[in-house]
């Protein structure tokens, strides 16, 4: 009886144990033996849109239960949904019983920034929340590189903060404003000082055309085409992409129109924690070419998170399992936090 009784407790955590590791094992290290397809039902992927202009793809796992649900933010100048690695982490999460709705952007996609965003999340959170096959009570984020940042802030928002089972975010900056300045003057500060550090390009182009959405247009075509800007605000600009230091850059920012600063206050976490209630799962690669580590850090400090890791293992966002010691090590990382989502999310 004892013996009967123990094995009843343990099983859900066995249960949780097997998928987090299936879950693992198939869209982190991307074996090529797949044992989770052989196990559950194919899912099924169908195009969704929602209110505030938003779109994406909802793949749902097979059977008619309801099932915990995901809203999925890739970033800005993201991979597309039918990349190989984007289908493997959709099917793969369905497959261990998650609704999984892929947020769409053009404006991400052309490489912007934008507050738009928020409202657009917002309601894709609503609408899996109004869907019939995903469960109400169980609707978290999934964001990667600035799409975590964009979760982050989505999340927090009144209309659903007190709802949001949890937010994952890999990758994220903290400050729109700091991230800025990082990119433009190739370095960032962090406790020891200031660091070199070389952005990829993506970062650069995004910052670029965040900056000079805020701008009139006139001015903006003005810039591009090699001519002198008109304003305060477009000098500044103009001097950002000249690679001043980091205090320089710091201080150029702060002679942005109000609009680019009302801009950057809109898509920064940094000015919506206060309002988060979820769960946040925190992760970082520790050589990050996109968006520095202190931008997480920082981000910890201001909100503890509930599991928070620098990693080794990432390529940015994208998972490379090629060195076995990192596997080793960020891979148990990575176990723990999918037990912890999974086991919450029953």
């Amino acid at each position: 009886m004892v013996l009967l009784i123990a094995l009843t407790i343990s099983l859900p955590t066995i249960h949780v144990l097997a998928r987090a590791t299936a879950f693992t094992s198939d869209a982190v290290f991307r074996l090529p033996v797949r044992p989770l397809t052989w196990v559950t039902g194919d899912p099924t992927t169908q195009p969704i849109e929602w209110h505030a202009g938003g779109r994406g793809l909802l793949t749902l796992p097979s059977g008619n239960e309801p099932h915990p649900g995901l809203v999925l933010v890739l970033g800005a100048d993201a991979a597309a949904p039918n990349d190989d690695r984007v289908e493997r982490l959709t099917e793969s999460l369905a497959r261990i019983g998650f609704a999984v709705l892929l947020a769409q952007s053009d404006e991400l996609d052309s490489s912007l920034v934008l507050p738009l965003e928020t409202p657009r999340l917002v309601n894709a959170f609503e609408r899996l929340r109004s869907h019939p096959l995903i469960r109400p009570d169980s609707i978290g984020y999934i964001g990667l590189s600035a799409g975590g940042s964009l979760a982050i802030v989505a999340a927090a928002q009144p209309e659903i903060a007190a709802d949001v089972a949890f937010v994952v975010a890999i990758g994220p900056y903290y400050d729109a404003s700091t991230l800025a300045a990082a990119v433009v003057s190739h370095s960032f500060r962090h406790p020891g000082g200031i660091e070199f550090w070389e952005p990829a390009k993506i970062s650069s182009r995004v910052v670029r055309q965040t900056l000079f959405s805020a701008l009139p247009k006139a001015e903006r075509t003005a810039i591009e085409a090699g001519q002198p800007a008109s304003s305060k605000a477009g000098h500044a600009v103009v001097a950002l992409f000249n690679r001043p230091t980091f205090e320089d850059a710091e201080i150029l920012l702060t002679s942005l129109n109000p609009q680019q600063q009302e801009l950057f206050e809109a898509i920064s976490p940094r000015h919506q924690m206060a309002d988060l209630r979820a769960p946040l799962y925190l992760l970082h690669d520790r050589n990050d070419e996109f968006i520095p580590w202190v931008e997480s850090e920082t981000l910890a400090v201001a909100h503890a998170p509930a599991i928070y890791h620098r990693l080794d293992l990432f390529n940015h966002v994208d998972p490379d399992p090629s060195n076995l010691r990192f596997v080793a090590r960020d891979g148990w990382r990575l176990l723990r936090l999918f037990i912890r989502i999974i086991g919450d999310s029953r």
